[in-house]
């Protein structure tokens, strides 16, 4: 059998990169040596479509040379490459078993299946009932790489050539387990790098590729617990400093993983000195202290205006982004029409809004639920009501965002509205994640 491998794969851009990822890459690959593995990597193919960011560009794209079997069936593979999409609220447990019981019927005697990502997590659920099969939740790239010989392994500082802007994760995980969050049944390691390795890192593209420098994306799912496993507190603020000493750099976006309730005085500070910070994402999620304390949010809401306020003061022209959540157990009329009332307070530029999707193991699954009519009256009146707190008609269209074949069907319906305040230069834009569901088939 013909082993395939990336032709001047180091020259490649990132936009071709996932090309080669997302798509199927067979007709991309140059054969040049026998392969020494037969590995079918189909579901790596199929699921990383839907899975973060961060696991693409980290992990997967790294992973690319590995790919090169994909036209190797199950039936013949001796290694059998899995990962399941990503699911910030939803539970896809389930749909993981099914896929790796699937496989286990194909393989031939003596094939080892490696289940890599947050798919990992299947291991306590499968309890031992498939065999020779491995799990690795977390370095992986790196692992697969010593595994088959292959000098790959996680890149934390990502050259995004279609975004143009270089992606920096500081940190991976999150200490907090949200009771609506797979972080609250999924045991997933937290790890953080040194402010002396990003250093050295951000000196070594200086004096390489310094126009890289220009615009920076700090990302994480949770940055404000930077630094926690490795210097005993938060260093977010230092990190920010760090960067923001940078003369090349110019732009500091910060898109995912802030957490109102674990913003510091020293990061708050950080946050409203650096004058190269364009965009920030502010998680509201909801607006009564009561429905936070439920969905185990540390923050209160005046916290929330505070902070929002004090960005807005330093920051006229900051990009400010949320996330908020409908049809939460016991979420009542009030809390929705707090919540369209605290996002016309607070201003934020796009928000995100998320159905609360029902998972047997989140803390707050034992809750009343509301049923599937009742929060779709809840998001009506939430929208009637944003319509009123802005004062300016709201246009609305409904996309289908994809559907899935194979083992599974997932469609989500997507709501965007454009909200323009008379007394506001900043446009809001909502979107509605009207419904997320996983059919097994």
């Amino acid at each position: 059998m013909k082993g395939r491998a990336i032709l001047n794969y180091d020259k490649m851009g990132i936009k071709e990169k996932r090309e080669l990822l997302l798509e199927d890459p067979t007709e991309n690959y140059v054969s040049y040596e026998e392969s020494k593995y037969k590995i079918n990597a189909f579901f790596i193919h199929l699921n990383n479509t839907d899975e973060c960011y961060r696991e693409r560009m980290v992990s997967f794209i790294p992973m690319l040379p590995l790919f090169h079997n994909d036209e190797v069936r199950m039936e013949e593979a001796d290694y059998i490459l899995y990962c399941h999409p990503y699911a910030r609220c939803e539970d896809v447990s389930h749909v993981a078993i099914k896929e790796l019981n699937y496989i286990d019927s194909l393989r031939k005697p003596g094939a080892e299946i490696i289940v890599v990502g947050k798919a990992a997590n299947a291991e306590k659920l499968l309890n031992g009932s498939i065999k020779n099969i491995t799990f690795w939740m977390s370095h992986f790239t790196e692992k697969l790489g010593e595994k088959f010989g292959l000098n790959i392994k996680e890149q934390y500082f990502v050259w995004d050539d279609e975004e143009e802007h270089l992606a920096i994760w500081p940190v991976d995980g999150c200490l907090q387990k949200c009771y609506f969050c797979r972080r609250s049944y999924m045991h997933i390691p937290f790890e953080s790098l040194s402010l002396e390795s990003i250093k050295r890192e951000l000196d070594y593209i200086r004096k390489t590729e310094p126009y890289k420098l220009r615009n920076i994306s700090l990302r994480a799912e949770n940055l404000t617990e930077y630094g926690i496993d490795i210097y005993g507190k938060q260093c977010l603020h230092k990190l920010i400093e760090l960067i923001d000493s940078y003369e090349e750099v110019e732009k500091i976006k910060i898109p995912i993983g802030l957490c109102i309730g674990e913003v510091t005085e020293d990061i708050k500070n950080a946050l409203c000195k650096s004058k190269k910070i364009k965009s920030v994402a502010l998680n509201l999620e909801a607006a009564s202290d009561r429905l936070l304390k439920v969905i185990g949010k540390k923050h209160t809401v005046q916290q929330a205006i505070t902070l929002f306020s004090a960005l807005r003061e330093t920051h006229p022209d900051l990009y400010i982004s949320s996330n908020v959540m409908l049809g939460l157990p016991t979420e009542t009329m009030t809390d929705v029409f707090a919540l369209a009332e605290l996002i016309g307070i607070t201003q934020p530029n796009f928000v995100l809004c998320n159905y609360y999707s029902w998972a047997p193991k989140h803390p707050i699954a034992n809750l009343p639920q509301l049923s599937e009519s009742l929060r779709e009256y809840h998001l009506k009146i939430f929208l009637k009501h944003l319509r009123c707190t802005f004062r300016k008609d709201l246009d609305v269209t409904h996309e289908k965002i994809f559907k899935r074949k194979y083992s599974r069907t997932a469609i989500r319906e997507k709501e965007e509205i454009r909200i323009y305040n008379e007394d506001s230069d900043f446009p809001a834009i909502i979107e509605d994640y009207t419904s997320y569901r996983i059919i097994t088939e």
